[in-house]
């Protein structure tokens, strides 16, 4: 039988951002009664649907699958806090890593065709085993918008097998071929990687942890073991989707708050500048890496991060959110900010007194409390204007251009409590406002910030 694949987008990881295609001919049946080409498309041993085409004009189709399994791929939400609580929201000093619950998918797509024996029967679907094929699709794009749908895709930057390799992140290398970020000793966050044969990352055994004077003097240097021990999974292949992708609390607070090395704390490395992390395949760094440097820059106190004693919370917000290429990133912005809230009312009258009780003996009585209007059901959002630290717009643009495209937004601030409630160090969703921005360069701005309008998306409690 003379059916074929002809043309595809490839195998292995996919971004459901892309187009992901398969272009199928059949020179043996197409002109049969009721003719349709078949795909049948499986996610986690589950039938999501059989899809049918009719030949188009060279006897042909394409089926663009990208848009149904979109759904299917998500990042996590609870991963933020890792070296303290585990992925389940758990108390846990020996969580650094975790896995995805649907970061990654694998996806196995059957080919097929059905056509009736008269045009007066019912089509009888005929599938083709040695066809069938996998993909393993995650949340983001792979493919840069300058190049072709049918050119291979740059998963290849993001697999953790020598000193190039990159992790889920936008942040782009410097001069240096260094992935810089600019941090606060209280700040959480976590970045995604892949890990495993089956998706090309081999080698990420061991994340080294590196201190430094802003004169690159090293102070400690140590490292965090890809296991479950501590919530990761050894790279290796056959690997479930699960533990294809693994997130890592990179951040000083997670590192702060972790007990499996203490003395790669920020706090017993008092005088640091920044520190470095990087993947490697063994304890010894030199010579075995398995990604580029991540360098976390430690930002200067100001009178806007003034942390509250009783629990450590930083006064600034931080945003994490879902990127471009189906893992999290993360930004700082100042404490300076402005909170608005916008109230929707509902209101009516009321008489007010007690002309329902009064009698010879309960003389009516209308208190000066009682009566007029009152407001009942009031539905309250809260919007926040939050400035960036300034910063070169080099080192801003694509994090700024990840975040306002993100259909997902986490953020947190001890401002976003309720002064008579207990401290907590939980996110809240949000998202980002406004239908346009405006970016800035290195060679007009020099050092600039970025003003970012958020809105909560839960409402603010009120009582009834």
């Amino acid at each position: 039988m003379a059916y074929t694949v002809d043309q595809s987008s490839g195998t292995g990881v996919q971004g459901v951002a892309d187009d992901i295609y398969y272009q199928v001919r059949d020179t043996t049946n197409f002109a049969e009664p009721k003719y349709r080409y078949l795909v049948r498309i499986t996610i986690d041993s589950v039938v999501i649907g059989t899809f049918k085409q009719l030949p188009n004009s060279a006897n042909c189709a394409v089926f663009r699958i990208q848009d149904i399994i979109s759904d299917y791929v998500q990042q996590d939400e609870t991963i933020l806090r890792l070296g303290q609580y585990d992925a389940d929201n758990a108390l846990s000093l020996t969580t650094i890593f975790a896995l995805n619950e649907k970061a990654i998918e694998t996806v196995s797509v059957e080919f097929g065709y059905e056509k009736a024996a008269t045009v007066n029967d019912a089509p009888v679907q005929t599938f083709l085993p040695a066809l069938d094929t996998t993909l393993k699709a995650i949340n983001g794009s792979l493919r840069s918008l300058n190049v072709n749908s049918n050119a291979a895709n740059s998963v290849s930057q993001f697999e953790l097998t020598n000193s190039s390799g990159r992790l889920l992140s936008v942040t782009t290398p410097n001069s240096n071929s260094q992935i810089e970020q600019w941090v606060l000793e209280g700040q959480f966050g976590a970045l995604a990687f892949l890990n495993g044969d089956d998706v090309g990352s081999d080698n990420c055994n061991y994340f080294h942890v590196s201190y430094f004077t802003a004169a690159g003097v090293a102070l400690n240097t140590g490292y965090f073991i890809n296991n479950p021990t501590y919530g990761g999974v050894v790279p290796a292949a056959g690997l479930s989707d699960e533990a294809s992708i693994l997130y890592f609390g990179a951040y000083p607070r997670n590192l702060e708050l972790q007990n499996i090395d203490t003395t790669l704390r920020p706090s017993n490395n008092a005088t640091w500048d920044y520190y470095e992390i990087q993947a490697a395949s063994t304890t010894t760094l030199a010579g075995n890496e398995a990604s580029q440097v991540y360098r976390f820059n430690k930002f200067c106190d100001t009178r806007y991060n003034q942390a509250l004693a009783e629990v450590n919370i930083p006064s600034e917000y931080f945003l994490s959110w879902w990127n471009d290429v189906g893992g999290i990133d993360n930004l700082l912005c100042d404490g300076s900010s402005n909170v608005t809230q916008s109230i929707k009312r509902s209101s009516f009258r009321s008489m007010g007194g007690n002309a329902f009780q009064a009698s010879n003996t309960v003389p009516y009585s209308k208190g000066s409390q009682e009566g007029g209007m009152t407001s009942v059901g009031n539905l309250t959002t809260t919007s926040i204007t939050l400035n960036t630290r300034e910063n070169n717009p080099t080192n801003l643009n694509n994090l700024i251009m990840s975040l306002v495209n993100s259909p997902r937004v986490y953020i947190y601030s001890s401002a976003l409590q309720q002064p008579s409630l207990p401290k907590s160090v939980n996110w809240s969703r949000c998202i980002v406002k406004g239908a346009q921005i405006g970016f800035k360069t290195a060679l007009n701005d020099k050092i600039s910030n970025y003003t970012i309008e958020i809105e909560i998306s839960r409402r603010k409690p009120n009582v009834q």
